[in-house]
């Protein structure tokens, strides 16, 4: 393999201009302008009733919506789309603990015969960007662990732009 194809300093084709340097958490990579950030950050929790149990965060940037609801019934309307066999089995208004307004929606769908899931999302809108928290749950872990996840999920509060 030829090192030079891998460093942008080099490339006939890019200047360092094209590249910005990405930083992370835990590593920084320098990427193309038009390389956009989609992290999905997975907490996850224990294993329980045969399923990981995690909650996911995806962050959309520039949201053409400007009411909460707007965003969670795209988002609904795209899951429901994806996931056929899906049943809505609650949506509505919910507030976050810093008292921010919150939309929730609860799912359920058979991924095999004898596996019953429930989706539990919430869907924040903050500064243009659009937040999705998402946790699964087997008919037990509902009961079991979703009271604490949910708690956490409520807790979410979006970093403000200085």
């Amino acid at each position: 393999m030829n090192a030079s194809k891998n460093n942008p300093e080099s490339s006939d084709k890019k200047k360092m201009d094209d590249y910005i340097t990405y930083n992370a958490e835990k590593f920084v990579i320098n990427i193309d302008k038009e390389w956009k950030d989609k992290t999905i950050f997975t907490l996850t929790g224990p294993v329980s009733d045969g399923i990981q149990h995690n909650i996911l965060i995806t962050m959309e940037e520039d949201i053409p919506f400007d009411a909460v609801i707007d965003y969670a019934e795209w988002q609904i309307a795209a899951l429901e789309d994806e996931l056929k066999g899906c049943l809505l089995l609650l949506k509505g208004e919910v507030k976050l603990d810093n008292g921010m307004p919150a939309y929730e929606a609860m799912f359920s769908w058979y991924p095999s015969d004898d596996l019953r899931i429930y989706q539990h999302q919430i869907f924040v809108l903050h500064e243009n960007k659009g937040y999705k928290l998402t946790a699964s749950f087997t008919k037990k872990t509902r009961k079991t662990l979703g009271p604490e996840v949910e708690r956490m999920m409520l807790s979410f509060k979006p970093i403000e732009r200085k």
